[in-house]
Formats: structure tokens, C-alpha cells, sequence
């Protein structure tokens, strides 16, 4: 888990450092309080390692809520564009119920608007 201060993104940092975990750590059993509030789960009709279709006929997989990588060997650009049509979970073909809960999730909205809406939450700026 990367753990920053409110208020500033990855993007702000000088290296890429807490990346790797140094720097903010956070031990359960060090007897030090904390509490975890989900703010938001982007992507939570997802699971890492899905295959999806977006709007544009690109073909993506899906690392986690911000880890996209498109098929074609295309930069990521501004990510997918919804509509995402589910192709593949777990490298077998998705169920219909998947499928559906997919193409639902992302009918309206779009993969910058979620980013836009985790930086609102977090305070996060979009700028270094």
C-alpha cells in the first residue's frame, strides 16, 4: 500500500521512493492507532487481470484501478473509453452476469472523470 499526505498525488514527488514502501509504512502491530476510511473504490466491478473492449476498439487489461495496459502497445493515454465491454476474467471468458455488471458500471462517466473524482476526494492535485 502507498500511503502519502492529504492533499498531494503521487505526481508530486520528487522520485519514485514510496513507491517501493520506504518512507510511509504502516505496522499493525506496532500498537500506534490508525483507521482506513474507503473514500472511494474506483473500478469495483473489476478484478485485476480482466480483459475489456473499450469504446474506441481498443483492447485493454486491467492491473488495477489505475494500471491500464492496451493491447495494441499504445501509450495508455487517458486510459479506456467507456463503455467497457467485459471479454475475458480470470483468462476465461466472463459470464453474462460480469458482462453486465460491466457495461452498467461504465454506461455513464468515463475513465478521467473517476480519476477526477479520487483527486476531489483525496485533495489530491492533478499537478506536479
Amino acid at each position: 500500500m502507498t500511503v502519502l499526505p492529504r492533499g498531494l498525488s503521487y505526481r508530486e514527488f520528487p522520485d519514485e521512493s514510496h513507491l517501493d514502501g520506504s518512507g510511509y509504512t504502516i505496522h499493525p502491530g506496532d500498537g500506534i492507532p490508525f483507521t482506513f476510511v474507503l473514500l472511494m473504490r474506483p473500478y469495483a466491478f473489476l478484478q485485476v487481470g480482466d480483459e475489456v473492449a473499450d469504446a474506441v476498439g481498443r483492447v485493454w487489461r486491467s492491473g488495477g484501478p489505475w494500471d491500464w495496459t492496451a493491447f495494441d502497445g499504445e501509450s495508455a493515454g487517458a486510459g479506456p473509453a467507456w463503455p467497457l465491454v467485459l471479454l475475458t476474467r480470470a483468462g476465461t471468458p466472463c459470464s453474462v452476469e460480469d458482462a453486465e455488471a460491466v457495461a452498467a458500471s461504465t454506461a455513464k462517466g468515463s475513465h478521467q472523470e473517476t480519476i477526477r473524482d479520487w483527486m476531489a476526494l483525496t485533495e489530491a492535485s492533478s499537478t506536479p
